[in-house]
């Protein structure tokens, strides 16, 4: 015999033995069929029980049991009962094979140790287990000793599997000190329970309970009246400190079929805090589930914008899961669960961004009335490039602004063009000349409107930047080439397209032969770009004599520097002329709070005549530069300043 060890057990891998038939001829007086008193016999010996193993385990595998013969059941309702088994898992099925076969030759006993392998994550953990079949020849043929146990370790008859998959508490976002900026917070949905209430007074207590939570009352009746009989019917989710729920929630209890169920979701301070910036968490989209490569399932809950869609991986974590045999009821429904396997989840990472919680709510006051025109402001501290605070007023509904804008910087602009000027051997008291208007190739370039008279002629720079002399900088286009601009731009932080950590714009100075383009450059318009992140840094870059480049998460990677670093002898001579501009031009309005630096900008768009113009304002103060924007102004004094003013007084009450 081949294929038996000596204790008569196979084992492993190995190849099935072929049992050598034995043939015993008895010869009596002749070899002639049908002679009298000649004849044979055969016999052959029983089939190896390892081929009914192994067609056990492949059945196993496939969830499909017809090529197996049983004691106790049939094939047929083996096979129904391991399908039923595992319709909870989807398409995930086990790998199994016979890993141990014990037979004694010449008995019709056998047992088969199974060992199966499930691969129920991305982990390098799988679930196994090894099961022990008994198995009887019976009739020429091994029947298996059918038992639930036989599709998992103690799975009863009344039991099926179930797998769990349970994602950790998501991460927090958290400010330098560790406080918590964005987490999990209660809120409450509140909606219509229509096992409660049915027809027409379903229809009046939608109406009733929209009016209470301030919604349309018209489409959520008509929304409630198209769902189902037993359908919860979500009206709203409000944070559980909600003016709605604190003062009307006794109202709502009183509505029939009103339900408010509380919850928690990751979210931020308030709805407005910072929002652009930290994003949202919701749920898997189907683009999503399908390009995260069976990382996501439906139901999953991901960033969806902001620091938590670029870092959602680190906050979220991975998810643990459990393997369960579940006994179900005779209407299926889960009755108890039993643990089979289980495998941790492993916790996200929080992540810690620069801003100032004092600082964002100061700038989120400075702005919380501007419902006309999109507005912003962004404050950086100078010593490091730390984003404090970014702010969008109302009107900008919740766009990123702040960080990425791209709006044309107008006057501020001069300070790039002084730094060019500059490298060109200017200095804070080189005359330029400030002319009524100027002709560039066909396009008349004049001064705002109530410039004045007695700022005309040749002047020193720090004048023309205090007073915003178009002229006098657009006078220059000659001497200075539009990439002497560009690298000025990026001397001060501005231009570069850099991988930013977050969502943000350094703006854009691009290249030009255009003569009329490269003389608009000068004073900010044409093809100049820039987010009020970018002038923020621009000022902050003067203030420290370097380059300052930006900081919003902790640690990520430094970006790098400009190809042609700002000199500190350079930024020197900028802070003169931006000095001047607080001393005796429009950034006066400034100087009672302590702002030593400033600059105003106005910039035309548009097809109106006169056109509309962009505002702005950027000054600096200590360790603080701030930019401030308004997307529709008469000018940088009154329609922009006015926001740092206010920044300034509530920062200062810390």
């Amino acid at each position: 015999m081949t294929g038996v060890s000596g204790d008569g057990t196979y084992r492993g891998a190995m190849l099935r033995g072929s049992r050598a038939r034995t043939l015993v001829a008895v010869s009596l007086s002749g070899v002639l069929v049908g002679t009298l008193g000649a004849g044979c016999s055969l016999f052959e010996s029983p089939p190896e029980p390892d081929d009914a193993a192994r067609a056990l385990a492949s059945g196993l595998s496939t969830g499909d049991l017809g090529a197996v013969t049983f004691t106790g059941t049939t094939p047929a309702k083996a096979t129904a009962f391991v399908k039923a088994a595992y319709e909870d898992l989807g398409t995930l099925r086990p790998q199994v094979s016979l890993s141990e076969l014990t037979h004694t030759e010449g008995s019709d006993r056998a047992t088969a140790t199974l060992f199966s392998r499930w691969d129920v994550s991305s982990s390098a953990t799988d679930w196994t287990y090894e099961t022990q079949v008994g198995m009887t020849l019976v009739d020429g043929r091994w029947q298996v000793s059918w038992t639930p146990g036989v599709v998992a370790p103690q799975l009863a008859s009344d039991e099926t599997l179930d797998l769990a998959r349970k994602w950790p508490r998501r991460a927090d976002i958290v400010d330098p000190a560790g406080a918590k900026l964005m987490t999990e917070r209660e809120v409450a949905t509140v909606g219509i329970d229509k096992t409660q209430v049915a027809g027409a007074e379903a229809t009046a207590s939608a109406k009733r309970l929209a009016a209470l939570i301030d919604i349309d009352p018209t489409r959520f009746a008509a929304k409630v009246e198209a769902a189902g009989s037993k359908a919860f019917v979500e009206g709203v989710t409000l944070r559980a400190t909600d003016p709605i729920i604190e003062q009307r929630g006794a109202a709502i209890e009183q509505v029939e079929g009103a339900l408010t169920v509380p919850s928690m979701q990751v979210l931020g301070p308030s709805r407005t805090w910072a929002a652009p910036i930290l994003g949202a968490v919701g749920e898997a989209t189907a683009e999503q589930i399908k390009a995260s490569k069976d990382t996501l399932e439906a139901g999953d809950t991901v960033g969806k914008n902001g620091l938590q869609y670029r870092y959602d991986k680190q906050l979220r974590g991975t998810p643990g899961l459990a393997v369960h045999a579940v006994k179900r009821g005779a209407d299926g429904s889960a009755l108890d669960k039993r643990e089979l396997f289980a495998e941790l989840s492993t916790e996200g990472q929080p992540l810690t961004v620069t801003l100032d919680p004092k600082a964002q709510s100061a700038a989120e006051a400075a702005l919380a009335q501007q419902t006309r025109y999109p507005t912003a402001l962004v404050a950086v501290r100078v010593s490091t490039g730390e984003i404090l605070a970014a702010a969008v007023g109302p009107a900008a509904n919740g766009s990123t602004l702040a960080l990425a804008g791209k709006q044309a910087p107008g006057s501020t602009f001069k300070i790039v063009s002084s730094l060019a000027n500059v490298r060109k051997g200017a200095t804070a008291d080189t005359k330029l000349p400030c002319t009524e208007s100027l002709n560039v190739n066909g396009r008349r370039f004049s001064n705002y409107t109530n410039y004045p008279q007695d700022k005309l002629g040749d002047i020193p720079m720090r004048t023309a930047l205090a007073y915003s002399c178009n002229t006098a900088f657009i006078s220059q286009y000659e001497k200075v080439s539009q990439d002497d601009l560009v690298s000025a731009a990026q001397s001060l932080g501005m231009g570069e397209k850099l991988d930013l950590p977050f969502t943000g714009s350094l703006g854009s100075v691009p290249t030009t032969d255009d003569e009329v383009e490269h003389a608009a450059a000068f004073i900010g318009q044409g093809r100049v770009e820039a987010s009020p992140l970018t002038m923020a840094l621009v000022v902050a870059s003067v203030m420290k004599g370097q380059t300052v480049r930006p900081q919003l998460v902790a640690g990520a990677p430094a970006l790098p520097k400009p190809a042609t670093p700002l000199d500190p002898t350079e930024a020197g001579v900028l802070r003169q002329a931006m000095r001047a501009v607080v001393d005796e031009g429009s950034g006066a309005v400034l100087k009672p709070l302590g702002v030593e630096y400033a600059k105003t900008g106005t910039a035309e768009f548009g097809t109106k005549s006169p056109p509309d113009t962009h505002v702005w304002m950027v000054a600096g103060r200590g360790d603080i530069a701030i930019a401030a924007y308004n997307e529709v102004g008469d000018n940088g004094v009154t329609g922009a300043a006015p926001f740092i003013v206010s920044f300034l007084k509530a920062y200062d009450l810390r």
